[in-house]
């Protein structure tokens, strides 16, 4: 019986690899969901092809992913679905931003609730520098420099909004190849602070979130 759900899971993800990306952020906001109407919500920025196979999924199959036991939810060796939390653990992200991010469930609903808005942008941007001030010092050059590229640069494609002379700051601290964990840090503060004004509230106002932490009113 594990094989066979092992098999559904591997399925899932391989039917789609051409989508990987969008797979990963719609799955985890299915994974999340109680209901068929809430799956039909999240599935409706996808194209109609991805939408159908989803819920033809979920439909045709006994059994909830969520029920898988945690070895099961492996998208692969890298990356791993977290597991679903209790909802007083999700009440939690509601008293701040960094208590949203502090957990690893709670950052990919929130990931996935802005690539469903088309502005995942800041939230990407943030997590690379954060992943950045933890590397081993002889692999941030090569990292700072695919971070300005990715959100920094004038022709970034997911360029976050900058002032110019934050956007310079960085540009010449790339560009001097020194090591400074302290880099993006200006920018991030400034990334972090619109999320926590605009989408970081609409996260906690979203069904997605409310059905989590308070599932006794759905």
């Amino acid at each position: 019986m594990m094989i066979n759900k092992q098999r559904h899971y591997q399925d899932l993800l391989d039917d789609r690899k051409s989508v990987k990306h969008l797979l990963i952020g719609s799955l985890t906001c299915l994974l999340s969901c109680e209901s068929c109407e809430a799956q039909r919500e999240l599935t409706s920025n996808l194209n109609d092809e991805i939408k159908s196979f989803f819920l033809q999924y979920f439909e045709r199959s006994n059994m909830r992913l969520l029920n898988l036991k945690p070895e099961c939810l492996r998208l692969s060796t890298k990356l791993s679905v977290p597991i679903k939390p209790q909802p007083e653990e999700a009440q939690k992200w509601s008293e701040s931003f960094s208590a949203l991010i502090a957990s690893k469930y709670g950052s990919t609903l929130y990931h996935a609730f802005l690539l469903r808005e088309f502005s995942n942008e800041n939230l990407e941007f943030w997590l690379a520098v954060d992943e950045y001030k933890h590397l081993k010092p002889q692999n941030m050059e090569a990292k700072a420099q695919n971070i300005y590229n990715e959100f920094v640069a004038d022709n970034a494609p997911k360029q976050v909004n900058l002032d110019a002379e934050t956007r310079l700051t960085i540009l010449k601290n790339v560009q001097s190849k020194i090591n400074d964990q302290h880099t993006f840090d200006r920018a991030q503060r400034r990334a972090q602070h619109m999320m926590e004004r605009d989408s970081y509230q609409r996260f906690l106002q979203s069904r997605l979130f409310l059905e989590l932490a308070y599932p006794e009113r759905y």
